[in-house]
């Protein structure tokens, strides 16, 4: 087994493309160079999805590393993409070296995307970016998490990390026929960084040892966010006298310290918060599982990283 912690840096470029084929989506193309790994198992012919796995060898990366991939998903395709246990990002020797991920993803016409990874488990002394550009069409729909959780909290190295930055970006594709310029949607960014040597950011975190966002855009996902909506409006409030205001048919889930959720020029965002892994991991499956719209579209398979 390749030793990630160990080894030089490297330039991980990757390709996948999936095509819709008589209701059936299928993996036309696909290549990794090291450290990246994509791998995708036999799926059935009538798969409603397809099923891709990102790795990197060793299951972590070193400071100097950069993974860049492009993902295509044509019209009325569907690619679920996850990946096989957190990302480790390793100890940098200097904060200016810092380990990088890039994803570009462009879906067409009725095409689906669910990204659905382990959480990023940032090392101490590391330093990590990592940017996630979506272009597509008002037909199109796309589920993303993107969550970091505090490290090796067995080593007492909880929030240690010197940086990490990622930023997850919603773009609608430009129309010819209409003269429609390709317009941002949506920019959503972390920075969590440790800009003093006499505090550190983890004294802020809360007790949280994960963090997240996920983000519900499309036709196929409507009912998906609709429900986190309507989850979070039954959430206790705050009455005038301070008192909480319980109403029928509350939803609350004790496994997440704090949550969010908001309409954003048409996608619905979420925001949470958990002191454990396993307790967000729990949570976010129920959710999903309890609407079901990801299971239904995608097979439960899809829901792999949530386990």
């Amino acid at each position: 087994m390749v030793n990630a912690a160990s080894r030089e840096p490297q330039l991980g470029i990757g390709n996948l493309e999936v095509h819709s084929f008589c209701g059936s989506s299928s993996i036309s193309s696909f290549s990794s160079t090291y450290p990246l790994k994509l791998v995708s198992p036999p799926c059935r012919p009538t798969s409603q999805a397809a099923l891709a796995f990102m790795m990197s060898y060793g299951g972590g990366l070193v400071a100097g590393d950069r993974v860049e991939l492009t993902v295509t998903v044509q019209r009325k395709a569907r690619l679920a993409l996850l990946t096989q246990g957190s990302t480790k990002v390793y100890k940098t020797p200097s904060r200016s070296i810092r380990s990088r991920q890039d994803l570009t993803v462009r879906l067409d016409d009725g095409a689906a995307l669910v990204l659905l990874p382990d959480p990023l488990q940032p090392f101490k002394d590391s330093a990590h970016e990592q940017c996630q550009i979506f272009h597509v069409r008002p037909s199109s729909s796309v589920l993303v998490l993107d969550w970091v959780s505090a490290g090796r909290a067995a080593r007492g190295e909880e929030w240690q990390f010197f940086e990490c930055k990622t930023r997850n970006d919603i773009w609608a594709l430009p129309d010819t026929d209409s003269g429609f310029k390709e317009k941002l949607l949506i920019r959503d960014s972390l920075v969590l960084k440790d800009a003093s040597a006499c505090s550190h950011f983890r004294d802020e975190m809360d007790d949280l040892g994960i963090f997240g966002t996920l983000i519900i855009r499309g036709p196929m996902f409507h009912a998906l966010g609709d429900f986190f909506i309507a989850e979070f409006s039954r959430l206790p409030r705050i009455g005038p006298n301070g008192q909480r205001v319980e109403e029928d048919g509350l939803h609350s889930d004790g496994s997440v310290k704090a949550w969010t959720a908001a309409r954003i020029r048409g996608s619905v965002v979420v925001k949470f918060g958990a002191q454990e892994v396993d307790a967000a991991r729990h949570w976010l499956r129920d959710m999903l599982m309890k609407e079901g719209t990801v299971a239904k579209e995608f097979g439960i398979k899809s829901l792999l990283c949530l386990q």
